[in-house]
């Protein structure tokens, strides 16, 4: 549970670029510097204290330069300062809401504390850490320490809002969660790769928190928890929905999972909106928490994942979050706790694309999506701050899956179609094996196959599939996997067909 809000200020809160470089020029125009300002980097200029900037152009802070700049500000703050816009909305939001705020900023006591108060800002923060109140500013994690002291929370109970690379550069250091704040809408990778996910105005930030505070999900007290996967549903709008809309509930009240997972592919239809709004409709009735990624078929249609996504997101149960969009549009990472209200685990679900194309041998090839190398770091950022055993959940199986062939004693459960995996091996699960904490990875797409096998002590697992839209060997037995987690990260997991469902009434 998130208890505590940290803000950066400048840049985040306040539109201060302007006063700041119009306060640099005059104070360059008096006191010409040994060193051009123009080749200075500008998001360095905004995310530095006036007295770092100082020593980059004279060598040192000297006092009548800072006192020039309070000179300087104290003539121009009213006419430069802004706030962005639904500031207030935000805080008094996140206020009600019952949120601690903190503010960690780079700004000088006694300017920040004035810019608060012009602004009126001053009443919504429980507690203010200036450049003056820290021996080493960020990126050092110093000040986000103080604060968690001054605050009396975990890492996991705080989330850091920033604007600049030495805002997340201080959250990683810190290991905890980081929102970059991009009111511009111009921020380059380079600074969205340093933070867990990307906000563009304040109803977006407030509506990743409110996420982030859904994606948690309870260890039963006296057994497993128990998750249920269902994959490549391939819904159409057809007669054949009923049919898989059937085995799913038939799936449900004979297992009765705690968390559900569909991997992927569960429209695959001009009408997927349509479908995606039914289908979260639909899986309300059970009260059971679910989540969802997408798949390579799930985009047929004249639209976009983000259309796939507002369909569904009235949907109560649905624990769901596309993750920063330079990954795609369905990574996130939900959280296992135990009656303790302690962390034991989580669950991680990946984009795996659609298709791309990739340079082999120096010719264009195509070939299935891959988890790409920035997925890859988010992962790892993920790991590091939560170093729990974990489980994730893809839907276009890791080249890996081809290490075994369909006559040998290696793998367990059904083997019918060569694995159509990406054609090139983006590394990913050589970077699960080596947090030692990944348990298994559960994907679908191909759908006559169910088999899994261990490698390197990660069990790397199909799904059943569920759908009923037959492209091969029709007939073929639809189903889910059951999946069982303990305390210690220990997993167990079975295939369940309908049929034998049916033949047990």
């Amino acid at each position: 549970m998130i208890k505590v809000i940290l803000f950066d200020m400048d840049g985040t809160l306040i539109d201060s670029d302007e006063l700041v470089l119009t306060i640099y020029h005059q104070l360059i125009e008096k006191y010409p510097p040994k060193k051009d300002f123009n080749s200075l980097d500008l998001g360095d200029i905004f995310a530095s204290s006036y007295p770092d900037v100082l020593v980059k152009l004279y060598d040192e802070a000297k006092e009548e330069h800072l006192e020039e700049i309070y000179r300087l500000h104290k003539e121009l703050k009213h006419q430069y300062l802004k706030k962005f816009n639904g500031v207030d909305f935000l805080l008094e939001e996140l206020k009600r809401k019952g949120y601690r705020l903190g503010l960690l900023t780079s700004e000088m006591r006694g300017i920040a504390l004035d810019e608060l108060r012009i602004l009126k800002l001053d009443q919504y923060f429980d507690h203010v850490v200036s450049f003056d109140d820290v021996s080493r500013p960020k990126p050092n994690p110093e000040g986000i320490f103080k604060h968690l002291n001054f605050f009396k929370c975990s890492k996991e109970e705080m989330i850091l809002i920033g604007d600049q690379l030495l805002d997340g550069l201080a959250a990683n250091h810190a290991s905890i969660y980081s929102i970059l704040i991009d009111w511009s809408k111009d921020k380059s990778l380079k600074y969205q790769k340093q933070f867990d996910h990307v906000a563009y105005d304040a109803q977006d930030l407030l509506r990743i928190i409110n996420s982030k505070e859904k994606m948690i999900i309870q260890m039963p007290l006296d057994r497993d928890l128990k998750v249920l996967q269902l994959t490549d549903l391939h819904l159409a709008n057809d007669d054949k929905d009923e049919l898989t809309y059937q085995l799913i509930e038939d799936m449900i009240h004979h297992m009765n999972p705690d968390f559900i997972v569909f991997t992927g592919d569960q429209t695959m239809s001009k009408d997927a909106v349509t479908i995606y709004k039914k289908l979260g409709k639909w899986m309300d009735q059970f009260q059971i928490p679910y989540t969802y990624v997408f798949g390579n078929h799930d985009l047929e249609g004249d639209y976009t994942y983000q259309d796939l996504i507002d369909s569904i997101s009235t949907s109560k149960y649905l624990m769901f979050d596309q993750g920063p969009k330079y990954l795609g549009f369905s990574n996130h990472q939900i959280i296992i706790k135990n009656s303790l209200n302690q962390t034991i685990g989580s669950l991680i679900m990946l984009d795996s694309h659609i298709d791309d194309m990739y340079m082999i041998d120096d010719i264009k090839t195509w070939g299935y999506g891959a988890i790409s190398d920035h997925q890859i770091d988010w992962y790892k950022k993920c790991i590091r701050r939560m170093n729990y055993p974990h489980l994730i959940f893809f839907h276009i199986p890791i080249p890996e899956m081809k290490e075994v062939s369909k006559d040998d004693n290696i793998h367990i459960g059904d083997y019918y179609e060569v694995p159509c995996t990406p054609p090139i091996n983006t590394g990913f699960f050589e970077a699960a094996k080596k947090t030692k904490k990944a348990k298994a990875m559960f994907f679908g797409h191909d759908h006559l196959n169910d088999y899994i096998f261990k490698k390197d002590n990660v069990l790397l697992a199909y799904g059943r599939v569920s759908g009923h839209y037959d492209y091969a060997m029709p007939g073929f037995p639809k189903g889910a996997r059951s999946i069982q987690m303990d305390n210690q990260g220990n997993i167990t997991t079975q295939v369940i067909l309908h049929q034998d469902i049916n033949k047990s009434r």
